[in-house]
């Protein structure tokens, strides 16, 4: 019992770095409102698994903020941001619910938390432009693990870095991290092609699928929300739509085809590859390593690389196996640093067991 309320303290303080003090507060609390009188509590303290890799908290806090956005639950509404109330109040308010709605609770906790936290889209954007300036202005892309596909429409976005701007003007969203050492924003690039796949996708025009990624933005970032929103509108209005596939089939698939002329081929994720077990990864790599026999290709990502600050802006080219770390940044794209050429060189990714970044 104890081991699992040491994931929930853990993920507090992840919360609470990340900007959520709401969250940080729930997951401080769970102690008070998580026992064995419900199913949700008698599943959670008998997690079959390992409860930090799995987002057990988020598993919770999603449900929870879920019963909020749908209308379902007022006792729990009245004490969720803006309001401020007392623990006592906030303890009793969901212990209520969890009571009332155990079995959907529950049944919440069987599904891993699903986002597309289109902030990483500005994470992503200046090693695009990196790859255009190296290898031509053409760009085919395949995402994987892409969600609803938000992030696959980035060259739609306008973007702020210190002052400089890219994107055209009346873009659906403009993302503007804290940047002390901003990107160079040079050079054409084009995307010929763009496709991804996702275990479980999302449709961004569902409005079921849009309240469950909602869910799992945390309820007192209201501009992560604002954003997620126009985000799941121009995309809803867009013809793509995520595959659901096996990211390593997917790829195998996708990368067997030729590419279009002298587009490069460049395969993205972001805070995806901590969620994969290494034959996952394996599959993947073989994958990428297989098509890169008969035309050149790039590894883009954004993800945790076992470094600190943030997660790392990670670029891997085959088939030479060249190696960057062009830039770090914030999980939810609240700040951004560009390394470029200050970055450290160094063999293929490292395995990380980090703790949920959503």
């Amino acid at each position: 019992m104890n081991d699992v309320f040491d994931h929930f303290s853990r993920q507090a303080k992840a919360c609470r770095a990340m900007g959520s003090p709401f969250t940080a507060r729930l997951a401080e609390l769970s102690p008070r409102f998580i026992d064995r009188s419900t199913l949700t509590g008698r599943r959670i303290l008998a997690w079959n698994g390992h409860a930090g890799e799995d987002a057990l908290p988020l598993r919770l806090f999603g449900g929870l903020h879920r019963l909020v956005l749908t209308g379902r639950d007022e006792g729990l509404a009245a004490v969720y941001p803006p309001a401020d109330v007392s623990d006592d109040a906030l303890v009793g308010a969901v212990a209520a619910a969890v009571a009332r709605h155990d079995a959907d609770l529950h049944d919440n906790l069987m599904s891993p938390p699903q986002t597309n936290e289109v902030g990483r889209s500005a994470m992503l954007l200046p090693g695009f432009l990196w790859l255009a300036r190296r290898f031509g202005p053409e760009l085919d892309v395949i995402e994987i693990g892409a969600s609803a596909g938000l992030n696959l429409h980035w060259d739609s976005y306008a973007y702020r870095y210190a002052g400089a701007r890219w994107g055209r003007a009346g873009a659906p969203l403009e993302l503007a991290p804290e940047c002390r050492f901003p990107p160079p924003l040079d050079g054409e690039m084009t995307v010929v092609r763009r496709r991804a796949c996702d275990l479980a996708p999302l449709d961004p025009g569902n409005e079921e699928h849009r309240t469950r990624l909602t869910s799992y933005v945390w309820a007192d970032q209201t501009t992560r929300q604002e954003r997620l929103a126009a985000a799941l509108a121009h995309a809803a209005a867009r013809p793509e739509r995520v595959e659901a596939a096996d990211a390593a089939a997917f790829l195998g698939r996708e990368l067997a085809a030729p590419p279009i002329g002298n587009a490069l081929r460049v395969v993205v994720h972001s805070i995806f590859w901590q969620y994969l077990a290494d034959p996952a990864r394996l599959g993947i790599q073989t994958a990428m390593l297989r098509a890169a026999e008969e035309a050149p290709l790039a590894w883009l990502r954004f993800e945790a690389d076992g470094r600190s600050p943030g997660g790392g802006l990670l670029l891997t080219l085959f088939p030479s196996g060249e190696h960057h770390v062009l830039a770090r940044g914030d999980y939810h794209g609240r700040w951004f640093e560009w390394l470029g050429d200050r970055d450290e060189k160094h063999p293929s990714p490292e395995k990380t067991g980090a703790m949920a970044k959503i």
